[in-house]
């Protein structure tokens, strides 16, 4: 495994004190790679203090806000695509 797999997340372990593997491309705070810079996390890239309780769980709600929103309209999607498919516009 490389390094950036064996990685935690810092805002959880910080805000619920659970040591929980970084879930990378799959974090609404992780932003992809391009030519230049390799993919990595939002928060660090800000240099945010993870170790303030306070601003952690504020982020880490702020973040299952944001993937919530996103699977929601992942769903809406899904169903508006399936709807058109079998001629039932919804």
């Amino acid at each position: 495994m490389s390094q950036i797999e064996d990685k935690t997340c810092t805002l959880r372990r910080s805000a619920h004190g659970v040591s929980e593997r970084c879930s990378h491309d799959r974090c609404g705070f992780w932003e992809a790679g391009g030519a230049v810079l390799e993919g990595g996390c939002l928060i660090e890239r800000l240099g945010i203090d993870p170790d303030r309780r306070d601003l952690a769980t504020y982020l880490v709600d702020t973040l299952e806000r944001l993937e919530q929103a996103r699977s929601h309209a992942a769903a809406e999607q899904a169903h508006r695509q399936f709807s058109r498919r079998v001629g039932l516009e919804l």
